[in-house]
């Protein structure tokens, strides 16, 4: 197996940096960007967590001012703010529509997961 990438890089014309590349340093940039966006300020990472059901459902963002459907085993995480006076939670994904939002979920609609 070995013997093989020499011979691919032979016939055709294949740097041997395109086949193990380097983190790009914007790719890096951004991983720490998103890691950022997964801790606290205090450094605590933030719980992650999963909607009940299996069907989507529509949440209000508290950033867009609008009501968004988010499906239930989207990547989310709950953040350290207060409970509302009508027992939401506010709660983070950050892979909804290539940004991040912060949507008001109801405390009895989220599912605690561990952490790996």
């Amino acid at each position: 197996m070995m013997g093989v990438i020499p011979v691919i890089q032979e016939v055709m014309a294949v740097n041997k940096d395109d086949l193990s590349p380097k983190l790009d340093p914007d790719a890096k940039a951004l991983a720490l960007k998103l890691q950022a966006y997964m801790k606290s300020k205090k450094g605590n990472l933030l719980e992650p967590v999963r909607l009940t059901g299996n069907r989507p459902r529509y949440y209000w963002s508290i950033m867009t001012k609008a009501f968004y459907l988010v499906h239930p085993h989207n990547e989310m995480y709950k953040l350290p703010w207060k409970i509302t006076e009508k027992g939401e939670v506010y709660v983070y994904s950050h892979g909804l529509f290539c940004q991040g939002q912060v949507f008001l979920v109801p405390e009895n609609e989220i599912i605690k997961m561990e952490f790996n």
